[in-house]
């Protein structure tokens, strides 16, 4: 079985999936408290829920995002550690887009050739977005890789793809901003650990394993960089000085 984790928005969930990516049991909340609160919990519940036992699961997956900085690391390093920790379960990371992507193509509203494009949201008054399309087999691929879209440029920004699915937590949060063309997946209001099993199970672009390939994407730069000590302003003023 497949035990999936997602964090990389302020939805917290973990599912236990099938080898195929059906879903067997699944938690889901979509706003807080903390996912440190919850995220283990929610794999002890889902277990429970599947009259399963950690000797049933065969691979740990994970989104990777982008997304929330702190949700992204506290996912990816609970995957790591709990794969880790056993030894001989595979460990799995899922670009969260791809994810969203797989689930907008299942989505009732899906139709065949219309670009897929799920949008998260970004803090900073902009969105994580990518556009893919529905694949043989029931997999999706990639047209445009992730980029961050200002909010007052996503009108715009989908309107030039013309008739298009959306959704996403970013989708929204910013409905209002969608263009006429822009049809919305109302059931998928964020990325959920569902959705990431699924993703395994069908291998979805940038689907990769291995501790050394699970690590968070980001997306771009923190707002908060490690101090140095170097001061760009002025010289540090030494003991034999002038004040």
């Amino acid at each position: 079985m497949i035990l999936a984790l997602e964090t990389a928005t302020t939805a917290c969930s973990v599912a236990l999936c099938a080898a195929d990516g059906s879903v067997v049991a699944e938690t889901v909340a979509l706003e807080g408290p903390a996912h440190t609160q919850r995220l283990l919990p929610g794999v002890h519940e889902v277990l429970k829920t599947a009259a399963a036992s950690w000797s049933d699961v065969g691979t740990v997956a994970v989104g990777l995002g982008p997304g929330a900085f702190t949700g992204l690391r506290i996912g990816v390093a609970t995957a790591r550690a709990l794969a880790q920790a056993d030894g001989h379960v595979r460990l799995a990371g899922v670009p969260t887009p791809a994810a969203l992507a797989l689930a907008l193509a299942r989505a009732p509203e899906a139709a065949p050739h219309r670009p897929l494009v799920p949008l998260i949201d970004g803090k900073r008054h902009g969105v994580f977005a990518a556009v893919y399309v529905a694949a043989d087999a029931g997999g999706v691929r990639v047209v445009e890789q992730v980029t961050v879209v200002p909010a007052d440029e996503l009108t715009g920004w989908l309107a030039r793809l013309g008739d298009v699915l959306v959704g996403g937590d970013g989708a929204v949060l910013y409905r209002d901003l969608l263009p006429a063309t822009a049809r919305v997946a109302t059931e998928i209001p964020a990325p959920t650990a569902a959705m990431v099993g699924r993703a395994v199970a069908r291998e979805v672009p940038g689907l990769v394993f291995g501790a050394d390939a699970v690590l968070p994407l980001y997306g771009r730069a923190p707002d908060a960089t490690r101090w140095t000590g170097v001061r760009s302003a002025a010289r540090a003023v030494s003991p034999g000085d002038e004040p």
